[in-house]
Formats: structure tokens, C-alpha cells, sequence
């Protein structure tokens, strides 16, 4: 029972990243109609602006957090730019353009922190023992920012008038721009709120695991399942099949082996589109659903 309730506990954690990860992907695709086969690289770059600013700045962590998303933003600014003109164009072109931007950041990355991992200090190492479980007081802080970052997505969403506006411009952009919505402006918002996102939960998982410049790859991988397996547009499929794939992950590692558990996630994919491919919390037309 420990075991299960410590994995249980790991998976709450590792699924919090998946989430926001997930969510990003999922806004910018329901938003863009565009699936950025990069999303991944910018988590790294959150990890890797944590790393820079603690350790050559200031070594705050909620300075680094802030720094992180605030460069989230501007590169989500910058790569919606980028992908504009491939919108109504095919898929081919857009996976070129983001397999271009894979490249671009990985090697960036490689040339200004080298191949090295790296590694960020804990900002709150004190560790807590909640019944038989032990955690950290940051991973307290990794799955409370994260939960209520989905929460604030939620709100924002469904409570705003500019929320409102881009879930218009997602179910119908001709429609939405007849009534004069603009649906390039939305377009771009949404691409910044979900590179913003990945970018923060990369700056929260950065004290906890080693940084490479090649970590944003399983991360995309791990998004693109999460997003198909919950319905594509889906934000609220993916909150919640984030955390059921980080659980799964991790007791699947703790009782059966670590080595197959990245693969049960891929396994989850196939039962699930051979019962329903559009997903669990899909359906047939496109749109953003909540």
C-alpha cells in the first residue's frame, strides 16, 4: 500500500507537467488548426532560463518562473509569426516549419549551455511525510502552481469576453470574423498562452530532474498521446488525461518495470482509438471543448 501511495503521489506530480504541456498543445491546435511538432523544445527553454537565471542572475526561483514565462511568451509571440503562413496550407508545410524550429532551439540550446546536463538547486528541499508518503515541498509546489494555472486557463476561457472570443475563433473563424472578432489576434494569444505554459512547467520541473538540450522531444511525444487520447481540442480532456497518464506511468514503473512504462501511454493510445477515435472527451468537428 506505501508503494502504491507513493507512486501515486510521483504520478500526481509527473502528470501536472503533462497537463500543462498538454494544454498548451491542445489550445494552440483547437486555436491554430496547427499541431507544433516543436512544443516540446520550449519546456527545455523554460528549464534552461530557470538554470540561467538562478545560477547567473538571482537566485530566486519565482524571479526565474517569471523570466521563464515571460520568454515563453515572446517566442510563442515569435512562432506564431513564424507559422502563419503555412495556416489552410497542409500539414506538410507545418510539420516542416516545426521540425525547422526543433532544430533551431536544440541547437541554439547545445551551442549557449552545451551538451552537458545540468542541474537547478531546490528552492524548497524540506521534505513533508503525509501519512506514509514523503514529498518535497517542491513538488507541493509543482502540482499546486500547476493546478491552478489549468484552473486560471478555465476561467479565462469560459468567464472572459477575449476567452469567449477565441473559443469563437476556434469552433468558426469565418463566422467569428464576420462579427468582428479578430481571429489573427486570437490566433496569436492562443499560441502564447500554450508556449508560455509548456515554458513554466519546464521552469517547475527544472529542480527536480537533470536538463539536456533534447528533453522537449519525449515531452511533444508524451502531449500528442495525451491530446489524441482525450479528443483533439480538448482542453479539458487533456487536464485530466494528463494526470491519468502520469499516474498510470508511475505505478506502472514502480510494479511491473520502468524500462516498458514510457510505452504504456502509447498502448493507452491504441485501446483508446480502436474504441472511440475521437478521442475520450472528443468529437467529430473540430472547435475548442472544454
Amino acid at each position: 500500500m506505501e508503494l502504491f501511495l507513493q507512486s501515486l503521489t510521483n504520478g500526481i506530480l509527473v502528470g501536472s507537467s503533462y497537463t500543462l504541456v498538454a494544454v498548451g498543445l491542445a489550445l494552440t491546435f483547437s486555436v491554430m488548426h496547427v499541431i507544433n511538432f516543436a512544443h516540446g523544445e520550449f519546456y527545455a527553454v523554460g528549464s534552461f532560463m530557470t538554470f540561467m537565471v538562478t545560477r547567473y542572475i538571482v537566485d530566486n526561483f519565482w524571479v526565474a518562473l517569471l523570466v521563464s514565462a515571460a520568454i515563453g511568451a515572446g517566442l510563442g509571440f515569435l512562432g506564431e509569426r513564424i507559422f502563419r503562413p503555412s495556416y489552410g496550407k497542409g500539414m506538410l508545410l507545418q510539420f516542416i516549419i516545426a521540425f525547422g524550429l526543433v532544430i533551431v532551439l536544440q541547437q541554439a540550446m547545445l551551442i549557449i549551455f552545451g551538451g552537458q546536463p545540468k542541474a537547478v538547486p531546490s528552492a524548497y528541499p524540506t521534505v513533508r511525510e503525509l501519512g506514509v508518503v514523503s514529498i518535497t515541498d517542491e513538488r507541493l509546489l509543482v502540482i499546486g502552481v500547476s493546478l491552478a494555472l489549468v484552473a486560471a486557463l478555465f476561467m479565462f476561457l469560459t468567464r472572459t469576453k477575449t476567452g469567449k472570443a477565441m473559443r469563437a475563433a476556434a469552433d468558426n473563424p469565418l463566422a467569428a470574423s464576420l462579427v468582428g472578432i479578430n481571429t489573427h489576434q486570437m490566433t496569436s494569444l492562443a499560441f502564447i498562452a500554450g508556449i508560455a505554459l509548456a515554458a513554466i512547467a519546464g521552469a517547475l520541473l527544472a529542480p527536480l530532474y537533470s536538463i539536456n538540450p533534447y528533453m522537449g522531444m519525449r515531452l511533444t511525444g508524451v502531449a500528442l498521446v495525451i491530446i489524441v487520447v482525450a479528443g483533439i481540442g480538448s482542453v479539458g480532456g487533456a487536464a485530466v488525461v494528463g494526470f491519468v497518464v502520469g499516474i498510470i506511468e508511475n505505478i506502472f514503473a514502480a510494479y511491473v518495470s520502468p524500462e516498458w512504462a514510457f510505452a504504456v501511454m502509447f498502448i493507452l493510445l491504441l485501446v483508446v482509438l480502436q474504441i472511440k477515435p475521437s478521442g475520450l472527451f472528443g468529437r467529430e468537428r473540430s472547435g475548442l471543448i472544454m
